[in-house]
């Protein structure tokens, strides 16, 4: 057999290269912290193997002009190469993600640390919106739904027995807000860590730690999800909502009903009245006395406004109830929470209208 030996050599130059220049690709990532599942050299393999034929081709006289044949095998060669390139970066990319989903963010759930103060805007009468620096414009590193613990740098706040006072508290900023992280916070009578936070001056430092997995949402593994939130219980509602509103194709129906003691109590109304023009939500506000022509409806949560605007219980498993408020409104609808945080039984308003244990979530 007559073989052609300028083009053999190009060959092999070809394949030579196309290796070499993604020997350095590959050895940039073998340090890497484990290797992502599923990794195959079958492109380069597959490449290579397609120049080895085109050359086999052309030694038995598929080609009849030596130049075309030379290109046409370069040409292999830079797919193969390119090929290989492309799952280089696969891998790379599955081991990124694989880093970013393994607490990453500028949070600590083990410890306490000490965030800035950059800003403390009044809201109304009672609440502001606290902003903190995140440093070198990092994510918190949260997942929906989450909250975290806070307390007081130094022994600035501590409690009747000289422990450190600690409290939960969920950010208003979503979860892929980067750079700071907001906490919308109503001054209580009494409350030892809201009046700290209150007299906070941009500067000064809190403690947080987190983040404290709540309910873990998924997008449309509901068909509709019902709210019932008073007063401050509102910012775990408020975190699920935005991811819901920020994906388009999450297609979960939500009820919000938000009670309150007067109109000027309402937390991020803005927010929800722009929600409602979305037809994913239905926002329904409660006050203890309704003011003239304010929409809603006035005093407690009955049982006939509870079926009329939440979610039946007869969906079953593609519904769920969200429920977080004071303590008193929380055992009125859904029984309390029960020790060390756990979701305790299923109680109240809503035992009476058929819901099961399984269907609804105490933040």
């Amino acid at each position: 057999m007559f073989i052609r030996p300028a083009l053999s050599s190009s060959l092999g130059q070809a394949a030579r290269s196309s290796l070499r220049s993604q020997a350095p690709a590959a050895r940039s990532y073998a340090t890497e912290a484990g290797k992502p599942s599923g990794g195959s050299n079958l492109p380069l393999i597959l490449g290579l193997g397609g120049i080895a034929g085109l050359g086999a081709w052309y030694s038995l006289g598929g080609f009849d002009d030596p130049k075309a044949a030379k290109s046409k095998i370069q040409e292999k060669g830079k797919e193969a190469a390119d090929k290989a390139k492309g799952a280089v970066d696969q891998a790379k990319g599955a081991v990124d993600s694989a880093k970013g989903a393994v607490g990453s963010g500028a949070l600590n759930k083990d410890k306490f640390l000490e965030f800035t103060l950059k800003e403390i805007k009044p809201y109304n009468h009672d609440s502001a919106t606290l902003v903190f620096e995140l440093p070198d414009g990092q994510k918190p590193g949260m997942s929906t739904a989450s909250a975290v613990v806070v307390k007081a740098v130094g022994d600035a706040v501590k409690d009747d027995q000289g422990k450190d006072v600690i409290r939960p508290y969920t950010p208003i900023t979503s979860p892929d807000t980067a750079g700071h992280m907001d906490f919308l916070i109503k001054k209580y009578p009494g409350g030892k860590m809201t009046t700290h936070m209150h007299s906070m001056k941009p500067g000064d430092k809190l403690g947080i730690k987190g983040p404290i997995a709540k309910f873990p949402y998924k997008a449309n593994e509901f068909e509709s999800i019902g709210m019932i939130a008073g007063g401050s219980g509102i910012t775990p509602m408020w975190q699920v909502m935005q991811d819901i509103a920020n994906d388009p194709s999450d297609k979960t129906k939500v009820t919000l009903i938000y009670t309150n003691k007067t109109e000027q109590d309402i937390l991020l109304r803005e927010e929800f009245d722009k929600l409602a023009k979305d037809g994913r939500f239905n926002i329904v506000y409660g006050l203890d006395k309704l003011p003239k022509g304010f929409k809603g409806f006035e005093g407690y949560l009955t049982e006939d406004l509870a079926t009329k605007h939440l979610p039946k219980a007869e969906l079953a498993n593609k519904t769920k109830i969200f429920v977080c408020g004071p303590p008193p409104q929380v055992e009125a609808i859904s029984g309390g929470k029960g020790p060390k945080g756990s979701q305790g039984e299923l109680k109240g308003l809503l035992a009476k209208l058929g819901y099961q244990a399984e269907q609804v979530y105490k933040f």
